[in-house]
């Protein structure tokens, strides 16, 4: 089975956020990316703005919510940014935050380790 490149996913999952939107409002794809995803170069990673994650969630994606502390260092974000591979916002860039995986067996695997940071640890 053919793995796809997160520049991939991420353009498919644009084209379908535009095509939620009547035909004469439509962004074109280079400002959706802009708009909706946090790093819009080829190289970034799948994390959301707060515009991209309510266009994902009205598109009824099931959404995984975590509370966690501490999450917003630059490691972590890094880590995030090159690793996870399914779309996910953060709320709240202070001590607390919350974030939203739009992903099935990535969430499954943050539960089983039980800790967030362990997750990390092992994506890393």
């Amino acid at each position: 089975m053919l793995k796809l490149s997160t520049q991939n996913r991420k353009l498919i999952l644009t084209n379908e956020m535009i095509k939620t939107f009547p035909e004469k409002s439509r962004y074109d794809t280079r400002t959706a990316l802009i708009k909706w995803w946090i790093n819009s170069r080829k190289t970034g990673g799948l994390r959301l703005t707060i515009t991209g994650y309510n266009i994902l969630s009205k598109m009824q994606y099931e959404t995984h919510k975590f509370n966690v502390r501490k999450l917003t260092t630059s490691k972590n974000l890094i880590t995030l940014d090159k690793n996870l591979e399914c779309p996910y916002y953060i709320d709240g860039l202070g001590l607390e935050s919350k974030i939203f995986i739009f992903g099935n067996k990535e969430a499954m695997t943050i539960t089983l380790y039980n800790d967030f940071h362990l997750f990390l640890n092992a994506i890393r």
